[in-house]
């Protein structure tokens, strides 16, 4: 299945000796994607997507720690994946 998401992402940027914290996506407005994962620790466990999603948020400075999916707020099946089979799946999230 392809899923449409709605998640909430936060991270930690160093500044001088301790880190200040951010977020993106709320109730409201939150930060969707598509995605395979059945589960947002599923899509933390997977450091390709997690770096293409810093790479659009552009947060690929060195004062970036700990960027993770906190919440899901909606998660919507769009359709079947033609090009992915079910066997795959374990090889791109390492369930």
């Amino acid at each position: 299945m392809i899923y449409d998401v709605g998640v909430r992402l936060t991270w930690k940027v160093r500044k001088g000796n301790g880190y200040t914290n951010h977020y993106r996506g709320n109730e409201k407005t939150p930060y969707y994607f598509t995605t395979r994962a059945k589960d947002i620790d599923a899509i933390n466990r997977n450091p390709e997507m997690i770096a293409k999603m810093m790479v659009l948020l552009g947060l690929t400075g060195k004062k970036v720690y700990d960027f993770h999916l906190v919440k899901e707020f909606y998660r919507e099946e769009l359709s079947r994946s033609f090009a992915h089979k079910e066997d795959d799946y374990s090889k791109e999230f390492g369930e």
